[in-house]
């Protein structure tokens, strides 16, 4: 019973009797069928199943067995089998149901006038194949389904490796970046600044205090200058307030700082923002909104931006929408070398377990705006919510 040549042998050797079977139970088909659907319920593990079970049909597939070939009988079979495993029926009821219907049958067949063993025996011979080819069918789906699922975890490994190894070099980028500029902003006053200040010095020892008050000024400026380089290198790094008062104000004010540096209108809504979220989740939201609006200056030529940020009883939402150009979103996701930033965002994201959905449409002349907008979701765990 492994190919079509042996169910067609098994067939040809049974063909007469199950005939004669599938006649002597044709009229009594409906009490049949009920009886298969009591045994059905009454078997607790199938119970919940009998919808799904009852949708077997046994009584046309006894009929298609002898009167259709046996590669299609049992193609026909085995999807059936499939379409059980991807609605959850263990396959332990499938047997069990193919073993009721032939004890709902056996006082019919038994009852007959002539020909009862090879009857019965005809109809124990059509479950098996039956039974066998709707396992087959189960065992298939549950071999594609652990295929599938090894490639989506084998996919889901390599992003994974591939994020890391962006992670690093961003990373490292970024450190050269705040070393380059704590070098040639804050090194470059603290060095002039020892210099006036020794000079100072000299002159004090010397007695001529004539240039004293101008290079104090001088010395006073070049001390707000490092300070201001100071508070502005900390801030692209998460603003202080974030600390001192929530994730909220923190948006608030990178909004308000981002509209002051670039012109462009920023309108934030949080009144759906109900409680503190985990740091984590502040975190990837607020690297992402950089992202975004990091985009938007460098892309988009945008007048206006809205930032929307909501939190449920099981997620929270930032939205960042612009009135720019746009652009083509799988296209630029096709280039590694000129989609690093949004994947940058979708791999952050994901990594918590969310999802995040670019939306846009390249404009067709230059004065056209279509927009963008950039949507990521993140789970919450009931404990998580204050």
């Amino acid at each position: 019973m492994t190919d079509n040549n042996d169910t067609s042998r098994m067939v040809l050797e049974v063909k007469e009797p199950l005939l004669a079977a599938l006649t002597s139970l044709t009229s009594h088909s409906s009490r049949i069928l009920a009886s298969w659907r009591t045994l059905l319920k009454r078997y607790r593990p199938c119970g919940k199943y009998v919808s799904l079970l009852s949708g077997l049909h046994v009584a046309p597939q006894l009929r298609d067995l002898i009167f259709t070939d046996p590669p299609a009988y049992r193609e026909k079979s085995e999807r059936q089998g499939q379409d059980l495993a991807r609605s959850g029926v263990p396959p332990e009821c499938i047997a069990v149901a193919v073993a009721l219907y032939v004890e709902s049958c056996l006082p019919y067949l038994l009852s007959s006038e002539s020909g009862k063993v090879e009857q019965i025996r005809a109809f124990a011979r059509w479950a098996s194949i039956y039974q066998f080819f709707l396992l087959t069918g189960y065992a298939q789906h549950g071999a594609a389904a652990r295929q599938a699922l090894e490639e989506r975890i084998s996919q889901a490994e390599r992003r994974s490796q591939d994020f890391s190894v962006q992670l690093g070099e961003a990373y490292e980028k970024e450190r050269r970046h705040l070393a380059q500029d704590l070098h040639d902003e804050i090194g470059h006053d603290l060095i002039v600044l020892k210099l006036y200040t020794e000079v100072i010095a000299l002159d004090l020892k010397k007695g001529d205090i004539s240039q004293l008050q101008r290079k104090l000024k001088e010395s006073v400026s070049l001390i707000q200058h490092a300070l201001k380089s100071v508070r502005h290198l900390t801030f692209d790094l998460g603003p202080a307030v974030w600390n001192a008062q929530g994730f909220v104000p923190a948006v608030r004010l990178y909004a308000r700082q981002f509209a002051k540096r670039t012109g462009i209108k920023v309108r934030l809504d949080a009144a759906r923002m109900r409680a503190p979220l985990p740091s984590r989740c502040e975190t990837a939201l607020y690297k992402v909104l950089q992202g975004a609006l990091a985009n938007v200056v460098a892309h988009a030529d945008a007048n206006n931006v809205k930032i929307t940020l909501a939190s449920g009883r099981d997620s929270v939402a930032l939205r960042v929408e612009d009135d720019g150009r746009g652009f083509n979103v799988e296209g630029k996701m096709g280039v590694p070398r000129q989609s690093y930033g949004l994947r940058a965002m979708r791999e952050r994201v994901e990594l918590l377990g969310g999802a995040i959905h670019f939306v846009s449409r390249p404009a067709r002349r230059r004065a056209e705006c279509r927009g963008t907008t950039v949507e990521a979701h993140l789970p919450l765990q009931d404990s998580e919510i204050a």
